[in-house]
């Protein structure tokens, strides 16, 4: 059969259409009758509020203390927020750095962790804190959890005609400069060092702290995880990143279960270098929460998961992994809620019980990495192709979409992509709150467009649940048309690019809060009917 030109080109644009439409989530509308109520609390110092120059966070750890923690992760601070008043309690060029550390090393500025996370430890005068050191610790002379044997995983960055082999993508020296953004940065291995800190009478971290565990990565412009979670008799939950950079597939070890990049670690913080792997194939988680209620699978429902302040792990028997079958609901009350940072195909939150990933006889699956099963790797509900290392904008490729749940996979909560119309750049952060919101189960944001997404669905194993634009408006009811990104405008004036980098939380009360990395500004977030 014999088709002309024109009806040649309308069925290739037709495959092409057909093709996108497979290898993307579905876009985000606005829903018509929620939207999201903005207002100012307060404010940490930052001296970078010029684009990209900065590295902040918050730690959503305050079930014993009652207190917020702010960090600058690029410049080593920490500070505190009780009854309204922020306090610096450490800071790397006042305060003693712990022995054997080199917190002297510099890279871009979102790669740079000198401190890069806090949590509650198992007394309520002690914190955890995490730092990232160019050297080992005193008393360590290897780290507990290593990167992958020396030259064990090759790969190429750059496309034609600038492919360039490398010979350890875990240890990759100087970047070609055919790298997105960062050619001829160097990278190097770093390690995140886990300190047990007292608070003294006076609320500042007192000297002499506790080591009990290191980890070992990769500083390089990619993947360095960071998203914690303190569970009670001092086991803790960290997720490592993939450990290399953007552009590739993750390779196989983060499905290698032997592997410790691409993981969820369970570290046990009373028992020095000990840990074990809860789960795998996660690229990138920056935050964790733990709620409660049921996880609801095999139905899509309004009826929301609950934020829990503190959860007991408890395992279960058996070798394998059974998730309860369709239209039923897990016996566990208690469900771990993470972010994970997506390539260029799928931005995801996941959950999955707690008795599930602190049983870890078997270690759940969330699909990054190339599987050594059936070679594929696996972003949201979609098939990727392993991709070149150091390209932005569509490595690694889409191959095609997972039009039903996998056995041996856990799909996502929720998850985003880019549209022509919205170009997101990544997921930063999320939250889930009783005491804001009324209709949103789960709401997220994203770090170049500063919008306000959610659902109203609860978590199914038969897919991802519906997400939404969300409108903001500020104190007075003023519309927000640049969402989050409006804020940094309000704060910096005409600076011409308003990215701020929008980071959700709970206060200790429970409700829904904003951090606005580059501003340091802070807020409380409130559901609305319009």
């Amino acid at each position: 059969m014999k088709f002309t030109f024109a009806a040649s080109i309308v069925a290739l644009l037709s495959t092409i259409r057909a093709t996108a439409a497979q290898c993307s989530p579905d876009p985000l509308e606005y829903i018509e009758e929620i939207g999201m109520k903005v207002e100012k609390v307060g404010s940490i110092p930052n001296p970078n509020t010029d684009a990209f120059s900065y590295n902040l966070a918050v730690s959503d750890t305050h079930q014993k203390s009652g207190k917020l923690f702010f960090l600058n992760q690029m410049l080593g601070q920490i500070y505190s927020y009780d009854n309204a008043t922020v306090k610096k309690i450490w800071d790397m060029e006042e305060n003693e750095i712990p022995s054997g550390l080199d917190l002297g090393f510099y890279g871009p500025a979102g790669q740079t962790f000198k401190v890069h996370n806090i949590l509650e430890g198992v007394f309520t005068e002690e914190i955890i804190v995490v730092f990232t050191s160019a050297t080992l610790p005193t008393g360590w002379l290897e780290p507990d959890a290593p990167l992958p044997a020396p030259g064990a995983y090759p790969g190429h960055v750059c496309k034609f005609p600038h492919t360039t082999f490398v010979r350890d993508i875990y240890r990759m020296g100087v970047l070609p400069l055919c790298v997105n953004n960062y050619g001829g940065f160097p990278t190097y291995t770093i390690y995140n060092v886990f300190y047990k800190f007292h608070i003294d009478e006076s609320g500042q971290l007192a000297n002499n702290p506790t080591p009990f565990f290191v980890l070992e990565n990769q500083l390089s412009p990619g993947h360095l995880g960071g998203g914690a979670l303190a569970l009670e008799g001092g086991k803790i939950l960290w997720s490592v990143g993939d450990c290399t950079i953007f552009g590739f597939d993750g390779n196989y070890a983060p499905q290698s279960d032997d592997q410790t990049c691409g993981k969820i670690l369970l570290i046990d913080s009373t028992e020095v270098g000990s840990f074990e792997i809860a789960a795998k194939g996660v690229r990138n988680s920056q935050q964790m929460s733990v709620i409660e209620g049921q996880m609801e699978v095999g139905v899509t429902t309004t009826r929301k998961l609950k934020k829990k302040k503190g959860i007991k792990g408890k395992k279960k028997g058996g070798q394998t992994s059974t998730h309860p079958p369709t239209g039923q609901t897990s016996t566990n009350p208690h469900t771990l809620v993470f972010m994970d940072i997506g390539g260029v195909t799928a931005e995801e939150v996941n959950a999955v019980s707690m008795e599930d990933i602190l049983d870890t006889s078997t270690i759940e699956n969330f699909g990054w990495g190339r599987n050594q099963i059936d070679g594929k790797t696996r972003e949201g509900t979609f098939y990727i192709a392993p991709g070149y290392g150091g390209v932005l904008g569509d490595q690694p490729a889409c191959e095609k979409r997972i039009f039903s749940p996998e056995e041996g996979y856990i799909h996502p909560w929720i998850q985003f992509g880019r549209t022509p119309q919205d170009f997101y750049y990544g997921i930063i952060s999320f939250v889930i709150s009783d005491e804001s919101f009324d209709k949103l189960s789960l709401v997220w944001t994203e770090f170049n467009t500063g919008n306000v997404l959610g659902t109203t669905e609860s978590y199914s194993s038969d897919g991802p649940s519906k997400g939404y634009k969300i409108n903001l408006y500020d104190a007075d009811m003023t519309p927000l048309p640049m969402g989050f990104n409006d804020l940094v405008k309000e704060e910096l004036g005409e600076v011409g690019y308003f990215r701020g980098d929008p980071r959700l939380f709970h206060y200790p009360d429970g409700t829904a809060g904003v951090f606005i990395e580059r501003t340091g500004v802070f807020y409380k977030l409130t559901e609305i009917e319009i």
